[in-house]
This record gives structure tokens, sequence and C-alpha cells, in this order.
């Protein structure tokens, strides 16, 4: 497979701010009282500046690459997005 046929997930193409560690309180049900600690996340730099979120609302309104399904993973091909921000610096 050649570097141009290479597949990328979301995580290689969207951008995420870090996020600090937090403990949740649970506030009703069978843990009611009970803690949970949520990991903090470090920032996240991809190969757009946008979120997850916004690739997929972009690719099911036809804006960005449609998206392979490959053993139950979703990919796109880097020669497509790399293709699709060419374009997108050519029409600015």
């Amino acid at each position: 497979m050649k570097a141009a046929d290479r597949l990328v997930d979301i995580k290689y193409l969207s951008s995420a701010p870090a996020t600090p560690e937090k403990i949740h309180v649970y506030k009703t049900g069978v843990n009611a009282g009970k803690t949970r600690k949520l990991n903090a996340k470090p920032a996240r730099q991809g190969l757009l500046p946008v979120s997850e979120k916004t690739i997929w609302e972009w690719s099911r309104d036809g804006k960005f690459p449609k998206p392979l399904k490959m053993n139950g993973r979703t990919v796109w091909r880097l020669s497509d997005v790399q293709d699709w921000i060419e374009s997108i610096e050519v029409a600015a």
C-alpha cells in the first residue's frame, strides 16, 4: 500500500482541546453519592482544525470525502482528504 493510499480514522483528522481530570458525583440511581474519576485528555492536533462532529456533518452533507467501512471501523483515504484540502485552498 502506497503512502497516498493510506487509510486514516477520525482521530487523525480532527483536533480537540485538552480536558482536565474531573470527579463526577452520581446524584440519582443505584450509584447515588458515589464518585467516578474522569481522566484528563491531552490536546490533539489533527490534520484539520475542526472537531469530529464537524467532519461527520461535512461528510453527511457531501462537503467532505465519504468514509469507507473496513472491519467495523470507519476510515478515510488520506489521498482523498489531501485532494479535498487542496481544492479548498484553491477555491479560497
